[in-house]
């Protein structure tokens, strides 16, 4: 059995549902996993609860602790005897040689990483945590496969507003590492900060559609009114106001609309003032994080998703959009900007529409399109489930996924 040791830096996250579904999809293609994480979250806590456990997710974790002392003395003798004790120390050596200063740390992060040369495969999730994984590699310190998915904010400098592109991913764009990209546009962005074409993967984040998948009866809907929906992290670049006010001004129009907004964030104060300064509170309800069977169930409850995702910072676009497939995949017709990757999840005209980034005319006409059109509403969202299936199911993914991990 091949082992497969996934890197991150937080988990169980909130908000990357995407990475425990990555996971879970290893361990169900037969792979020995382990999971590499720096922070450990309560388990308890989690959303997602029951895939956790059923999974047993938590024996497969490593800490990524080198349980360095704190007294200077003592951190240098025990980084002696590391030396002593090792054979491969002239591999340590050429480790540090490629570092950009010394560090005792980096005896300890070598000594630590060792329990990983004969790993079969190293999945490392986000581009910044690569590191060892990318300098252990080239030196030969490794021997197993590197792969490493971006997902967005890692392939756009500054990183995190501080990081420079002077070098970051050098040592990850050498060799023979995999580079996974989840739509072309982001595989676009890394050819840009110095990737190879040739090294680049496209493989999109896959769709459970055994799970999500369309229930036209299901008890709560509301065939008076149109209910809207949202998913995802209260942030800048999810856009949620341009729903709010599309609520306000189709309610201006006379119709009959409501919109449920699931996800938890900074911006919760500033969506809700929003909210109340423009008197929605009855209509626009902030509903805060959902589990799986929570978000499916608000899904089947809605008619029509408003992803709304744009530009932040005038250069951090949304790469893909999984809520947007997971509405699509429950059979609703989507509204969306066109920002970033997200024109790759939408077929513009057939299972949704695509409208100017930020233009809230244009957004609003769309969704009023969809309102008017009852018979479109439902072509739409057939469509639409039938294209997930067809492109971003768990059974197409997994099969690529089953390709390069070999």
């Amino acid at each position: 059995m091949k082992t497969i040791l996934f890197k991150i830096q937080q988990f169980p996250h909130l908000s990357e549902t995407f990475i425990l579904n990555q996971i879970i999809m290893a361990i169900d293609l037969g792979y020995d996993v382990k999971i590499l994480v720096k922070d450990v979250l309560d388990f308890e806590k989690s959303t997602h609860l029951a895939f956790l456990k059923k999974y047993r997710i938590e024996q497969k974790l490593i800490i990524d602790d080198y349980n360095i002392p704190e007294n200077k003395f003592l951190r240098l003798i025990k980084a002696g005897l590391i030396l002593c004790r090792r054979s491969d120390w002239y591999q340590i050596i050429s480790f540090i040689k490629l570092k950009s200063k010394f560090s005792l740390t980096w005896i300890y992060e070598v000594d630590f990483y060792s329990q990983f040369r004969k790993t079969d495969i190293i999945h490392v999730q986000y581009g910044t945590n690569v590191h060892p994984f990318d300098i252990l590699k080239e030196t030969g310190f490794l021997h197993g496969k590197l792969i490493v998915s971006f997902h967005g904010h890692d392939a756009f400098f500054p990183i995190n507003n501080f990081i420079q592109n002077n070098g970051y991913y050098n040592h990850l764009f050498t060799g023979d590492n995999l580079i996974v990209a989840n739509t072309p546009y982001l595989a676009k962005q890394l050819i840009k900060i110095g990737c190879a074409k040739n090294k680049i993967q496209i493989i999109p984040v896959p769709v459970d559609t055994s799970y999500f998948y369309p229930n036209g009866s299901f008890p709560e809907k509301n065939n008076n009114r149109i209910s809207l929906i949202s998913v995802g992290r209260l942030e800048q670049i999810k856009g949620h106001e341009f729903g709010v006010l599309a609520v306000r001004e189709l309610l201006n129009k006379g119709y009959n609309v409501r919109y449920a907004i699931i996800g938890e964030g900074q911006r919760r104060n500033e969506l809700e003032l929003l909210i109340n300064s423009n008197d929605l509170e009855e209509q626009v309800k902030l509903l805060g994080g959902k589990s799986h069977a929570e978000i499916r169930e608000e899904l089947w409850k809605s008619d029509v998703f408003l992803m709304t995702s744009v530009t932040f910072n005038n250069r951090i676009k949304e790469t893909q959009g999984l809520v947007t497939l997971e509405g699509q995949a429950s059979g609703l017709p989507v509204v969306a900007f066109d920002s970033g990757g997200v024109e790759y999840t939408i077929l513009n005209g057939k299972t949704g529409f695509l409208c100017e980034e930020k233009n809230l005319s244009q957004y609003v006409n769309a969704v009023e399109k969809l309102i008017l059109d009852q018979d479109l509403r439902k072509s739409f969202g057939s469509n639409a489930e039938h294209f997930v299936k067809d492109t971003y199911s768990k059974e197409v993914i997994s099969n690529k996924w089953k390709e390069i991990y070999g």
